[in-house]
């Protein structure tokens, strides 16, 4: 386990320094290590004054007050001191930034929207930009089976979708991995007959409950869909334990499809029931709850961050299955805070949809 009691050049131990203290935090948590944040003497605790508050010193330290931001990002369930942190930090950092200097307000600036911890991250940037580009240009297409039994607007996408699971299970046999295939190919039953469920609500101008919705939302995110077809390229370490872990939809999975479909739910409601469209989990919360549209937002939004603590505890360090394919559920939830996070960019192609595009695949970063 790593120390905290270092000191620096100027003699003072950094675990005194509020920026050292919360570097290191977030970035074990980061790799998963399951640090305590009231570990090492209450690491954070000790930035606090007798009432309890945190000390009023520190709004001179700009680094360190933006570390700390940083850091309660990395916060999992039952870390209240992480949860002030992040107000405290938040409300002072919105407060400063005007009176910066450019470049540390161009800092804040990019952390306040979004933190590190949500953002598709850009280590070793420029080479990994390279591969996605090379694996862009190799993108092809797909085949299919029981066409005719289907409307015509449909045989398109149906035979598409067929060929390219096919093309999954010949690969995957070659390498003796059939079982990717099987566990694929179940998932995307399943997103089906999600889809079916959500056109039946509409048919019948049904509004379920809550937990029906949420249920049935799991699935029709995509989200498990998705992560399990990622998976199918990972190589070796993706085991047959891996891929009937990850089909059970683990808690980790279940936090990255709430995050989307509560996200998508609070920007594009009104835009899509504007038109025929299945009901949003907004109708179905003012309806069982009888509350207002800002108070089912506000709800949306306390899910939003509690299912960020889920996919930080999912993230710490444990045997079922190895820290890439853990990193595959995050980024997932990276892209959805990009996609939705004050607009609906995945309905509306924009400015912010363009851009995130553009910095990943496109735009070199600055060295």
């Amino acid at each position: 386990m790593t120390t905290w009691n270092h000191h620096n050049e100027d003699g003072q131990k950094d675990n005194d320094s509020l920026y050292i203290v919360a570097l290191r935090f977030r970035l074990l948590r980061q790799q998963g290590y399951n640090i305590s944040s009231a570990g090492e003497a209450d690491i954070f605790k000790k930035f606090k004054d007798n009432m309890g508050n945190f000390k009023e010193s520190l709004i001179h330290d700009v680094q360190g007050m933006l570390q700390l931001y940083e850091a309660t990002h990395m916060r999992v369930h039952g870390e209240d001191i992480l949860d002030e942190a992040l107000k405290f930090t938040t409300t002072y950092l919105k407060l400063v930034v005007t009176n910066l200097s450019p470049t540390l307000a161009t800092q804040v600036n990019r952390a306040l929207k979004p933190p590190i911890r949500k953002c598709l991250q850009r280590v070793d940037f420029n080479i990994l930009q390279k591969q996605h580009q090379k694996e862009l240009s190799h993108i092809s297409r797909w085949d299919i089976t029981r066409i005719d039994q289907l409307p015509e607007y449909m045989k398109l996408c149906y035979k598409a979708l067929l060929d390219v699971y096919e093309e999954i299970e010949d690969e995957m046999s070659k390498e003796g991995r059939s079982y990717l295939a099987y566990h694929a190919t179940d998932v995307m039953k399943k997103l089906c007959q999600a889809y079916f469920v959500e056109a039946k609500w509409l048919n019948e101008g049904y509004i379920p409950t809550m937990d029906e919705y949420m249920s049935n939302a799991l699935i029709s995110t995509c989200c498990p869909a998705l992560i399990i077809l990622s998976f199918v390229s990972m190589g070796d370490m993706v085991t047959q334990e891996a891929f009937e872990w990850v089909s059970k939809v683990p808690k980790i999975v279940k936090a990255a499809s709430t995050i989307t479909r509560l996200m998508d739910d609070i920007v594009s409601n009104e835009f899509k029931q504007n038109r025929k469209h299945p009901v949003s989990g907004i109708e179905c919360c003012m309806k069982q709850h009888g509350i207002s549209k800002e108070e089912v937002h506000n709800e949306f939004q306390k899910q939003i961050v509690n299912a960020w603590k889920d996919i930080n505890e999912g993230c710490l360090r444990h045997t079922q299955v190895p820290m890439p394919l853990l990193i595959r559920v995050l980024n997932f939830s990276q892209a959805i805070d990009l996609l939705w996070k004050d607009e609906d960019a995945f309905t509306h192609f924009g400015e912010v949809f363009i851009h995130g595009v553009t910095s990943l695949l496109v735009d070199p970063m600055p060295i």
